[in-house]
């Protein structure tokens, strides 16, 4: 059932006449008030988006739910969405999406086949679901942009993770368990306010990007990956996400730190990317990209750029 952008609708209908639904789209319903909490009876469901829907303040599956066909959620826009449903009885979420949920501060479900999670821009998100460490299946983790986290959601049993999000989350400390990850491709760090950053990093031999941007408390480069992980392991990113935002490869660093005299040659950007460059390239099972880059990352005095670049 598709009644996506009907902008007229304020509550949609009773579902427990129609209880074999496969799909329903309401994207773009941007009056729509209330769902009936009727849709937990629909087992069949495998994908539901409420995508934009900007008025919508709460979402029940009811107490009987039984959505344990469901796989898509999409609640991405929901800007007025108080309290997300509860979704313990949804075992086969595979794909959760509630970005700009800016009303959010939890959620709760075990979620253990849940393979990408996008949280972009919760900016009043504080945690995530007690059940984290069941989440053994997570490939994408996104949490761009959510401001009141008070502690980095890492844990050793996330060995599925390949992309990890967490710029701009005024994170002040980067916990050493982070090495931990041992699969993570993508690691995006950019504009936090952390000063140092862990050894531990060398220990992500599959990392093929690190974006450190706008870290301008940063006060040294780390230690970084010196070999590539077993050729089995690396390029799962690209082999299991499909449309992703970024498909660049390369180590980010600019405006986050300046070069003095006094920084060894084996911490400075430029050996550091050089580095970075060889390592990749050695990488002979990483999937054709149309091109990577390492721009713009250093800064000599004020003014004077050195760019790196690959096509």
């Amino acid at each position: 059932m598709d009644l996506s952008n009907s902008k007229n609708l304020k509550m949609t209908p009773c579902f427990e006449g129609i209880l074999n639904l496969e799909r329903l789209d309401f994207t773009g319903c941007i009056n729509l008030l209330q769902v009936h909490p009727s849709i937990g009876l629909l087992s069949e469901l495998v994908f539901l988006s409420l995508q934009k829907c900007s008025s919508l303040v709460h979402l029940d599956f009811g107490s009987a739910t039984r959505l344990w066909s469901l796989r898509i959620l999409r609640l991405s826009g929901c800007t007025k969405l108080e309290r997300a449903p509860d979704l313990t009885a949804a075992l086969n979420l595979e794909y959760l999406d509630v970005d700009r949920c800016t009303r959010l501060s939890s959620f709760r479900g075990s979620l253990i086949k849940l393979r990408v999670l996008s949280l972009r821009d919760c900016t009043n998100l504080v945690r995530l679901s007690e059940s984290l460490d069941k989440m053994t299946s997570l490939i994408t983790l996104d949490l761009c942009g959510c401001l009141k986290f008070k502690c980095l959601p890492i844990d050793s049993v996330m060995e599925s993770l390949t992309f990890l999000d967490l710029s701009f989350c005024n994170i002040s400390v980067v916990p050493d368990a982070i090495g931990e990850l041992r699969g993570l491709e993508r690691l995006n760090l950019q504009g936090n306010n952390f000063t140092v950053l862990p050894s531990s990093l060398s220990c992500l031999h599959n990392l093929s990007y690190l974006n450190l941007s706008h870290c301008r408390r940063l006060e040294n480069l780390p230690s970084i990956p010196t070999n590539s992980g077993p050729s089995d392991s690396v390029g799962r990113y690209f082999k299991t996400t499909s449309g992703s935002r970024d498909h660049r490869s390369g180590l980010y660093v600019f405006d986050s730190l300046k070069m003095d005299a006094s920084l060894s040659r084996v911490r400075s950007p430029v050996y550091l990317q050089y580095k970075w460059l060889q390592r990749l390239l050695k990488v002979r099972t990483l999937p054709t990209f149309p091109s990577f880059s390492i721009p713009n990352i250093c800064v000599f005095g004020d003014d004077t750029l050195l760019e790196f670049k690959c096509e």
